[in-house]
């Protein structure tokens, strides 16, 4: 067994036991109600008084909904558009226009902690109390972080109260979920929270199933009214099958079923892990002054064998004749390893008129990544090559398991390692009542490693990098302020070019003015915004030594978008956004994975003009109980699906239904429709050959019992 899976089982176990034996805790014990929970580098801002444009999800929005992955919760946001995903294996995603490194997972924050990175599949929502679309570069208090902006996912937390939740799902395509949550009361000043699901269902894609399962764990020691000690643990397992999705040559989105799989059955699924740990300690100096002291560590580990469709010209049949297509094998195995430790001051003083709101911190990252990765590659073909020598499928009859792959060869094997130490400070002056002007910045030491063990060489890399910010917000009315602000934002690269000297950070700065409003008693929230942003330093080909890359590319992202959250009258709850984007490339170069030459001006990839999304539900009272009734939709405009030509993916509008009621206080049953008009839609491509297709309809019903 593996160190990680068998850590995580024990983990597990132990876990498990605590919360089994919490069942017998004292229910007559003083319970102390914690109310809710300060976030780290952010602050303690209203709607109206933060110079940024945020958008956010909260549990019972997605338990509403019924979904159970990130990346279809994200795509209520406008402001995010999914891109490769690597055959369905993580997480991936722009915001505004902008994404980081396509050949591994977009990053996130876990409450407020850098601790997102790593190989652990598509990201559960399960024991996520919030999802944060935070817009914009935030490099001045998070430092790296992924270009377009950054995405937080609190987590739920224990309380002093017994109230615990069980509930079944099943559903299309023999959809099974099951998910508990215990909240445990130990003693008068300890509590704890267990979250734990198990999901398997087949796909509407010939041969494909998954398994996932995860835990959660939250430990909370409130030590006094001023001090709190809390622990959290995150486990998961995916096995996920790896498959690249349909072909679509010049733009036949008809060629095949959506159902086809051009994959091997044979290859098993992928699988991947993560065991991850948060410790933090909050201590409250006096009634406006906080220092808050964290740290985590998360490993990751992802393994997988695949059959990918061949995109070199040189190497590909299916083009000459339209049905043999050729394929790569390919072996991966990737380990990543994070630590991270922060300690943050954060309050309010006053000089005179001028009341200061500050955070000041400082924060250690480390991120250990080893990858393996190997691929087995048919003859070109000018040498004539057999059916079996080019490893290949008919796509229109597929037999699987017809031909041996051939003998895989090491592509990349490499183990790089990046630290980062940060010192950062914020100030937010009420200069007056209606006034206010936020100033700050992040300086960061940086080293990177690299020992790329093909090309048998080492690269080290040293940057000293500040990033800053500046924001200012006008109070117009008690329920309306305007705001601008600029930030920067940067990542490291990954890799050398062909001297072997490591690329510059990508990096990003934007600037944007926005206008916001609360009504309705403060109910309802709407933000409307400009922003124009560019990016540069993107990885891309050298074309004067082959096989190897540069960072020299740019990019541009300007846009509007509105943001609509809350209350309306008659209990309608409403998310609601929408956005016009202008993301394209501001210099010429060559693509690095399909060689393509890119023009100034070509569109990003991915990414529409518009999207949008709305979301709606509404609270009756029938026979004495409640009944919750919504739905929902998602409009995204046609996206460029390769980059270098003019391959573009079908605009698609979706509709989602639900509706819950309460039985009794205790029991409930929902149903949900996720693509109710049984649309087909394709939601992201990386080139012709490799196109992911949407869901049809699928239809989930369930019960939950709470105790």
């Amino acid at each position: 067994m593996k160190p990680l899976n068998y850590a995580c089982r024990l983990s597990v176990l132990s876990l498990s036991l605590a919360a089994i034996f919490s069942a017998h805790a004292d229910n007559g014990i003083e319970k102390i109600e914690v109310t809710g929970e300060r976030q780290a580098y952010r602050g303690e801002f209203t709607h109206l008084q933060s110079p940024e444009s945020t958008f956010e999800f909260d549990s019972q929005l997605i338990e509403n909904t019924g979904l159970t992955d990130l990346t279809d919760v994200l795509d209520m946001s406008a402001s995010v558009s999914r891109q490769n995903s690597l055959g369905g294996l993580w997480d991936s995603y722009a915001i505004r226009g902008f994404f980081g490194d396509e050949n591994v997972p977009s990053g996130y924050l876990v409450n407020g902690f850098n601790a997102g990175r790593g190989f652990s599949g598509p990201r559960d929502v399960s024991g996520i109390e919030r999802v944060e679309v935070l817009k914009g570069p935030k490099a001045a208090l998070y430092g790296r972080g992924e270009p377009g902006g950054s995405i937080n996912l609190v987590t739920k937390k224990p309380t002093f109260d017994s109230a615990s939740s069980i509930a079944l799902t099943a559903g299309s395509r023999a959809h099974r979920r099951l998910e508990a949550d215990v909240n445990a009361v130990f003693a008068d000043d300890v509590a704890g929270r267990f979250i734990g699901f198990y999901q398997e269902e087949d796909s509407f894609r010939d041969t494909i199933e998954t398994q996932k399962q995860g835990f959660m764990a939250s430990l909370l020691f409130e030590q006094s009214e001023r001090s709190s000690i809390s622990y959290e643990l995150e486990y998961a397992e995916h096995e996920i099958p790896f498959d690249r999705g349909i072909i679509a040559l010049g733009g036949n989105f008809d060629f095949m079923p959506i159902e086809r799989f051009l994959g091997e059955p044979g290859d098993g699924p992928t699988t991947t892990s993560v065991l991850g740990h948060q410790l933090k300690w909050d201590y409250d100096l006096n009634e406006t002054w906080t220092l808050s002291s964290a740290a985590a560590y998360r490993q990751t580990e992802l393994d997988s064998f695949s059959s990918d469709a061949e995109i070199a010209p040189q190497f590909q049949k299916f083009y000459l004749d339209g049905q043999t297509l050729a394929r790569q094998h390919r072996e991966r195995h990737y380990d990543t390893d994070q630590y991270v430790v922060r300690f943050e001051l954060a309050g309010e003083i006053e000089t005179g008129a001028i009341t200061h709101n500050i955070i000041v911190g400082v924060d250690y990252d480390r991120f250990e990544y080893d990858r393996s990765y190997l691929v087995a590659r048919g003859k070109p073909l000018q040498l004539n090559p057999t059916d079996a020598e080019m490893y290949a499928i008919n796509v229109h009859k597929p037999v699987y398991g017809q031909f041996t792959p051939g003998t895989r060869v090491p592509a990349i094997v490499r183990q790089q390692n990046q630290w980062a130490t940060g010192l950062y400070i914020q100030n937010q002056m009420a200069l007056t009542d209606a006034l206010s002007v936020r100033i700050g910045g992040r300086f960061d030491s940086l080293k990177q490693t690299l020992e790329d063990k093909v090309k048998g060489r080492n690269t080290e890399q040293s940057e000293n990098r500040f990033s800053p910010q500046l924001g200012v917000v006008f109070q117009v009315a008690d329920n309306w302020s305007l705001y601008s602000t600029y930030g920067e934002g940067y990542r490291l690269n990954f890799g050398a070019n062909a001297q072997g000297s490591a690329f510059d950070p990508n990096e990003t700065e934007s600037i944007e003015f926005g206008s916001k409003w609360s009504l309705l008693d403060n109910n309802l929230d709407i933000t409307f915004a400009y922003f124009d942003s560019e990016q540069k330093n993107i990885i891309v080909a050298d074309i004067k030594n082959l096989g190897s890359h540069l960072a020299i590319g740019e990019a541009s992202s300007a846009g509007y978008e509105l943001d609509i959250a809350g209350q309306l009258p008659a209990d309608i709850e409403i998310r609601f956004s929408y956005m016009l984007l202008d993301a394209q490339v501001e210099e010429d170069y060559v693509d690095t994975g399909i060689f393509a030459a890119i023009k100034k001006g070509d569109d990003l990839l991915n990414i529409p003009e518009h999207s949008a999304s709305l979301q709606l539900s509404q609270y009756y009272e029938v026979g004495g109980n409640a009944l919750t009734v919504g739905g929902g939709l998602q409009y995204v405009d046609e996206r460029l699906g390769q980059r270098g030509s003019d391959f573009y993916l079908p605009s698609y509008v979706t509709a989602n239904f639900f509706a819950q009621y309460d039985l009794s206080d205790n029991w409930a049953v929902k149903a949900q429709v996720h693509n109710a008009f049984d649309r087909t839609h394709y939601t992201n491509s990386y080139t012709q050959m490799w196109v992911q297709p949407g869901e049809p309809r699928k239809i989930l019903v369930s019960t939950s019992y709470q105790f």
